[in-house]
């Protein structure tokens, strides 16, 4: 724990990184505040999600880029928090060193539904600033938290209701017959949706050499070249037909009427996935389960404030979609996460 740091009736020096930072410095800066029940193993898992390599435990510090780091966490005073610009009830803290990086300002009439639009009037952030305060807003709607921002003071705080989608990683990839079993126990109804287009072979310009001619122009392939070319190329796709037929990409859809669809959208990882990095699995093929709802009117969800037919529609979906991921994830076995990445016991579904 960082220790807490009292207001100086002097103007307070420049304060080494290394021993903490000081109140005026915490009033200069973007803040997550978090509930007093929320301690630091918490954030630090959170971290560990998202960041590789996050060890806030261990070093009391995150580091995001070259300029970019999280520091705390920190306890306020009352008296603290009015130097720092915290509003109440909030006085554990923590401190994001980043420069500040603005786009252009928000289009009049546009909102988001976490509130950027409103805290930045001014220019949106981005690169290392934006990335990190959306990772910050994230982790404030998990913890039921908030983001005091530097400049204006606004703060940000999510609405933890809005995280209504999950993702599961595992090693088992179901088949889809299968895995529509498992869907429609939970969503009759539900549909399977594998539709492909039929093949018929590579183009004729493929075989003459016309669609490389422009990048082999200063240097051109012997007609041996060309043969040998082909001749692998025809031993690998021998290969491939030799082999079963593989779906390595399909969803399974559920119409719900006037409340919109819940898809289960079946691919391989799109990238790294903190996540699951201490899994015995996480360095070996692994497949990606996305549970989604797409409402009737897709721009209800990026409102700061939705309607209440959202709203209550949102209500009527939420335990669908958490009923249809514990079913895949009692077939599958592997680690859930919320829409913004965080882990999910499946027993807190």
């Amino acid at each position: 724990m960082v220790p807490r740091r009292r207001r100086s009736r002097a103007p307070e020096p420049a304060v080494d990184p290394d021993e903490g930072m000081s109140v005026r410095e915490l009033a200069s800066r973007h803040l997550l505040l978090v509930p007093t029940t929320v301690d630091m193993w918490m954030i630090d898992a959170l971290l560990r999600d998202r960041v590789p390599g996050a060890d806030l435990l261990g070093t009391g510090e995150v580091v995001f880029g070259r300029y970019s780091r999280l520091t705390g966490p920190y306890e306020l005073t009352m008296e603290d928090a009015v130097d720092a610009g915290v509003p109440m009830p909030w006085t554990v803290c923590y401190c994001l060193e980043a420069p500040v990086e603005r786009e252009d300002p928000p289009l009049d009439g546009v909102d988001d539904r976490d509130g950027f639009a409103y805290a930045f009037p001014d220019g949106l952030p981005w690169r290392d600033e934006g990335r990190v305060l959306h990772l910050l807003v994230s982790i404030a709607r998990r913890i039921q938290g908030a983001v005091r921002v530097a400049g204006s003071l606004q703060v940000i705080m999510p609405d933890p209701e809005r995280a209504v989608d999950y993702v599961i990683h595992t090693p088992t990839l179901l088949d889809p017959e299968v895995l529509l079993g498992v869907v429609t126990r939970e969503l009759p109804g539900a549909r399977l949706a594998v539709e492909g287009i039929e093949w018929h072979g590579p183009p004729d310009a493929a075989y003459t050499g016309e669609l490389i001619a422009g990048d082999t122009a200063e240097d051109p392939l012997t007609p041996q070249q060309q043969e040998a070319l082909h001749t692998h190329a025809d031993e690998v796709d021998m290969a491939v037909l030799a082999g079963p037929d593989v779906i390595d990409a399909f969803a399974i859809a559920g119409d719900l009427g006037w409340d919109g669809t819940i898809e289960v959208l079946v691919h391989l990882p799109d990238g790294e996935e903190p996540a699951v990095a201490d899994e015995p699995w996480a360095d070996q093929d692994f497949v990606t389960y996305e549970i989604r709802w797409t409402c009737a009117d897709p721009a209800e969800r990026e409102r700061r404030y939705p309607s209440e037919v959202f709203i209550g529609s949102r209500e009527r979906v939420k335990p669908l979609i958490a009923a249809v991921t514990r079913a895949i994830i009692e077939a599958t076995d592997g680690v859930i996460v919320d829409e913004d990445g965080f882990r999910i016991d499946r027993y807190d579904l």
